[in-house]
């Protein structure tokens, strides 16, 4: 005997004046649609995040320039922060986030930063659990949406507002990805993130091709409006990048293709699934260089599989993630600039936040590819094996460490006492400092 199990899909409606065909959402009871659901999404995924990291809330302290820039300009300039370039571009929901803090105690700005990160970094797991990716199976995303929160490699994006700008461009490239917005409410959120995102550092700027592609194929007049939000920005962004290029402190590249493959092999393939502290022992054998040309080749050679026979969006994803990559290798900055910054690169845990959207980009076309229908027998069970790796990754880099305890509410304490004109200097990781003058 035969079964047959045909999937279900959402009626149609068809626009005459268009010809779009759009699905139609009308009366569905879909759970993700809930607000108790999605708030419960939000409970479960901050105490994930927590879980890995206790002292982002429990001991919150300044973390580079979190306290050296962001929150001392805030301090000191006020509203006219927003409009000063830091690395070559305009920061803008960080910089928010820093004046936000200065309605609370001092003591309680890191704390609300980390809070505003963990926020950010939460947001796209309630957009994909939403109905705006029921095309694709309720399982499938409450799995992918967990790898999320447990990837590993991922401890210096973690719970700061320095960093934010990686969740919020994967944030802004879900929004465009999903079914286009039927509710107001969706679409004032979708063009918030569309906005902040393109003036919030440069990969606002390599979202706009992202949103043209999906307007031209779509022919969706609210699509073509986010194309339109993102434009402004990218502009803007693009113009800061140019006027202040020679600010941006970097150091010499020192682009080698063998370092490419440990890079790419070492940093993004493999340390996707098996994490940090495994790539750490890798790097000591003496067959490394041989498992990462392996890794690299094999990697590509999936990703290009998938470019080849994804469906459009994870293709626009990968894309996206690996463009965003690109430039990142083209002027890094993982360390002190008078080193050759591929060579640090390589070094386990160091700059791991331009690895962050890779990453996903490849555990996405793992997980597509391995669908019943995506590819041969063969390939499917290979990419499956790669998968059952990942728990290894998962569980050796669940717990980040913790930042060193460098007493930030004694000096707290200190300046929100000290009379005004006083300059107080705060030491804040990682061996940083800041220094603030009392109003």
């Amino acid at each position: 005997m035969h079964w047959e199990i045909r999937p279900k899909f959402p009626k149609m409606s068809q626009d005459s004046a268009k010809g779009v065909v759009r699905p139609n959402l009308t009366g569905e009871r879909s759970a993700t649609r809930g607000v108790g659901f999605q708030v419960t999404v939000f409970i479960v995924a901050f105490v994930m995040v927590y879980s890995r990291r206790h002292d982002a809330v429990l001991n919150a302290q300044f973390f580079a320039e979190d306290g050296k820039f962001w929150y001392t300009d805030a301090y000191n300039l006020g509203l006219h922060s927003l409009l000063m370039p830091q690395s070559g571009y305009l920061h803008t929901l960080t910089r928010l986030i820093a004046l936000l803090t200065l309605f609370f105690r001092f003591s309680s700005a890191p704390l609300v930063m980390n809070l505003s990160a963990i926020t950010v970094q939460i947001l796209p797991v309630n957009v994909f659990l939403s109905s705006r990716f029921s095309n694709i199976a309720l399982p499938t995303r409450l799995l992918a949406s967990l790898i999320y929160l447990a990837l590993p490699n991922t401890y210096e994006i973690d719970a700061n507002i320095t960093t934010i700008q990686w969740h919020l461009a994967l944030l802004a490239c879900l929004l465009l990805l999903a079914r286009p917005a039927s509710a107001w409410g969706w679409r004032v959120f979708e063009w918030t993130v569309l906005v902040l995102i393109s003036v919030d550092g440069p990969m606002g700027i390599v979202l706009v091709p992202v949103a043209w592609v999906l307007w031209w194929r779509r022919r969706d007049r609210w699509q073509l409006t986010s194309l339109v939000l993102l434009v402004p920005g990218a502009v803007i962004q693009a113009l800061s990048v140019l006027l202040t290029w020679h600010a941006r402190q970097t150091g010499p590249n020192g682009a080698a293709f063998s370092r490419f493959a440990s890079i790419l092999g070492r940093q993004v393939f493999l340390s996707s699934l098996l994490g940090l502290k495994t790539q750490s022992w890798l790097i000591r054998l003496n067959t490394v260089h041989l498992v990462e040309a392996i890794a690299t080749a094999a990697g590509l050679l999936l990703l290009l599989y998938v470019l080849r026979c994804g469906p459009m969006e994870l293709k626009l994803f990968i894309l996206f993630a690996f463009a965003v990559f690109a430039l990142s290798l083209a002027r890094p900055l993982a360390g002190a600039p008078d080193r050759e910054q591929w060579a640090l690169l390589c070094l386990p845990g160091c700059g791991n936040r331009y690895y962050f959207l890779p990453m996903l980009a490849f555990l996405a076309s793992l997980f597509w590819i391995a669908r019943p229908t995506a590819a041969r027998q063969w390939l499917r069970y290979s990419v499956l094996a790669l998968l059952l790796l990942l728990p290894i990754g998962i569980y050796r880099d669940w717990h980040y460490p913790r930042f060193a305890d460098l007493h930030f509410r004694k000096y707290a304490g200190q300046f929100e006492q000290a009379p005004p004109g006083t300059k107080v200097t705060i030491p804040i990781n990682p061996n940083w400092s800041m220094e603030l003058t009392k109003h």
